[in-house]
């Protein structure tokens, strides 16, 4: 796939995390950036986030609970 040349202008902290992330992944800068664009944009990754969100909001407080409780 032919690649086109961005330019972005980021603040050095965004920029500094943005490079950290991509060495701990052993990933490029350009190749972070693209999997997140990629990872944003992608409709099954969106179905999956507002379902989570849904189940989350319908039982938050017993999966919270439940966390706490002691186990044995």
């Amino acid at each position: 796939m032919a690649k086109t040349q961005l330019n972005v202008r980021l603040d050095e902290d965004a920029v500094n995390a943005a490079r950290q992330a991509a060495e701990t992944r052993h990933m490029t800068l350009q190749q972070y950036i693209e999997h997140l664009v990629r990872s944003d944009t992608d409709p099954l990754r969106a179905a999956f986030v507002a379902s989570a969100h849904d189940v989350i909001t319908e039982y938050g407080d017993l999966i919270e609970e439940r966390a706490r409780a002691p186990r044995g």
